[in-house]
């Protein structure tokens, strides 16, 4: 039985219609299967990631067409072994953060940064920045599912969010999933 390897697919490139058929299909073609993916437009710049699986012959063929899917899709694309496993991890419990604020620099830096320094690992982030209502004002929200390992004080970690956030004027919320 062939051995299953795992890679990530990330390709950028303009936004427009039928990119994705034409990505997927590269993927497809090479004997590649689409297990998980994220994709976005972000301001006209269509972002994929991918989690592909295949057997050596297929990771080849996928390693091997890079250039070829660069040039036929106009995308900036790139494979990225992920067989490699994970460093152990200490055990840990699920949390949304959701945070929303007037937009300023360094919100995003600055919430990763405090959770970084108590071990919390950021799973997925997403942010959005959008006009607040009534006032049209740029609002930043950002929702992030995080990893808070079990020896992290719960309490220690909403002192510390909230500390940070009060001086940042940033509202929030910690949910545990």
């Amino acid at each position: 039985m062939a051995t299953t390897h795992h890679a990530v697919l990330t390709a950028v490139g303009d936004d427009r219609p039928g990119l994705v058929d034409e990505v997927t299909k590269y993927v497809t073609d090479r004997g590649g299967n689409l297990e998980d993916s994220r994709m976005v437009n972000l301001r006209g710049q269509f972002a994929m990631m991918m989690l592909v699986a295949g057997d050596d012959e297929a990771m080849s063929r996928l390693q091997d067409g890079l250039g070829a899917l660069r040039r036929n899709s106009l995308v900036h694309a790139e494979l990225r072994q992920a067989d490699a496993g994970a460093a152990e991890r200490a055990p840990a419990l699920p949390f949304r953060l959701n945070t929303w604020a007037m937009d300023h620099p360094g919100l995003m830096q600055s919430v990763a940064h405090l959770l970084g320094e108590m071990g919390v690992n950021i799973e997925s982030a997403d942010s959005t920045l959008r006009p607040a209502p009534y006032t049209n004002a740029p609002l930043f929200e950002m929702e992030l599912i995080v990893s808070v390992p079990v020896s992290t004080p719960v309490a220690g970690l909403r002192e510390s969010l909230s500390r940070l956030c009060d001086e940042m004027n940033i509202d929030w919320q910690l949910t545990a999933l």
